[in-house]
């Protein structure tokens, strides 16, 4: 039996959200929820504006795992970056990206909102900075499929 916690909103500054990351990878956080609530959202040209940096990559791996306290699951996306359409390429050319929500064993958690991420697709990321943390702008609409 498969069961199925949906989750409204997520905050946005990603607090809580499991172990760190390992030393020196570049973390990207999901925003949770922002795009559903801001209407430039849906322009494309907001979200290439607002973002500090544009990736395009290919998606490596996806693993969901529970957090320390086993209260919420988060999915850790590896992505191997390949070009820089916007933004001062990182001395590392990998970074992963933490979501709400995934699947481990038999519960999901459904986190509306997030994008969803598959192994070995081609992906296009609008992420900004903010107060030293990466997220991604406008929630699922800023990562596209290419």
């Amino acid at each position: 039996m498969l069961a199925i916690v949906g989750i409204g909103l997520v905050a946005c500054s990603g607090a809580g959200t499991a172990a760190p990351s390992p030393e020196g990878q570049i973390v990207v956080k999901q925003s949770g929820g922002a795009g559903m609530l801001v209407k430039e959202c849906a322009d494309k040209s907001y979200i290439t504006e607002t973002a500090d940096y544009i990736i395009e990559g290919t998606v490596e791996k996806v693993e969901s795992r529970w957090n320390e306290e086993r209260t919420s699951i988060f999915t850790y996306t590896d992505l191997t970056i390949e070009r820089y359409v916007k933004g001062i390429p990182f001395t590392e050319n990998k970074l992963q990206i933490v979501t709400s929500g995934g699947t481990v064993g038999e519960i999901s958690q459904v986190v509306e909102d997030q994008p969803i991420f598959h192994e070995g697709k081609k992906v296009r990321i609008y992420f900004k900075e903010v107060n030293g943390g990466f997220f991604i702008v406008c929630a699922q609409f800023g990562v596209e499929e290419i």
